[in-house]
């Protein structure tokens, strides 16, 4: 295997499964290309390699336990106001179109699919450091899918009740479903009841697309 002409990438892993770090490992290492500094199994531990090693790509998982809430944006919204200058390659199940542009907006310069890591994470890589972004064959399917047959569009909020209304609105604002119950004086059951309600009729199958959904309706 010949020596790679770049000195190797250093590189932080976060992902809340320790087989599948394992496996990022493995493949980033194969061939000198790349040298792994710090791992993080939640948002916390992310932040915090972040602030204690230098390094030159961040690989990240989108959805990892937080204590509010798996809120992935948000958290790309910190690394990026952080460190503006940090390339982020995002590894999902997600298949979100909505969801693929924000990252981009977000500076994000690699998205790939869990399924298909292994084999396209080298090609991302070699994109990082000519500068380039990658987008793995999945992402380009579903972005190009979305824009020729129009769906992930938004879908107007007067289909929701007042109460629904209310309680996504404070979802928006960054109350967990436990914070609205007791400002609302309703019950958990009630609002998340409400919640996923709204959700159904806005055509949201998750928290993330939801999220979406809510940054592009100006509300989050």
């Amino acid at each position: 295997m010949s020596a790679s002409p770049y000195p190797a990438l250093r590189i932080i892993l976060a992902d809340d499964h320790p087989i599948f770090l394992i496996g990022l490992r493995v493949v980033l290492e194969q061939d000198n290309d790349a040298k792994v500094i710090a791992q993080a199994c939640n948002p916390s531990e992310l932040l915090q390699a972040l602030d204690t090693h230098a390094c030159d790509v961040l690989i990240t998982d989108f959805m990892m336990p937080a204590e509010r809430q798996n809120d992935g944006l948000r958290l790309l919204q910190r690394i990026h106001r952080d460190f503006p200058h940090l390339p982020v390659i995002v590894v999902t199940t997600l298949n979100n179109a909505g969801l693929f542009r924000a990252m981009l907006a977000l500076n994000v310069q690699g998205l790939l699919n869990k399924a298909s890591v292994a084999g396209e994470l080298p090609a991302a890589i070699r994109s990082i450091r000519r500068g380039d972004v990658f987008l793995a064959d999945s992402v380009q399917r579903a972005m190009l899918d979305a824009r020729d047959h129009g769906t992930n569009r938004l879908i107007p909020l007067e289909q929701l009740s007042p109460k629904e209304l209310e309680v996504i609105r404070l979802l928006a604002a960054g109350h967990s479903v436990g914070e609205i119950a007791l400002q609302l004086h309703r019950s958990k059951q009630t609002v998340s009841a409400q919640k996923v309600s709204a959700m159904r009729k806005l055509g949201l199958g998750n928290d993330a697309a939801l999220y979406i959904y809510l940054q592009e309706h100006g509300m989050s």
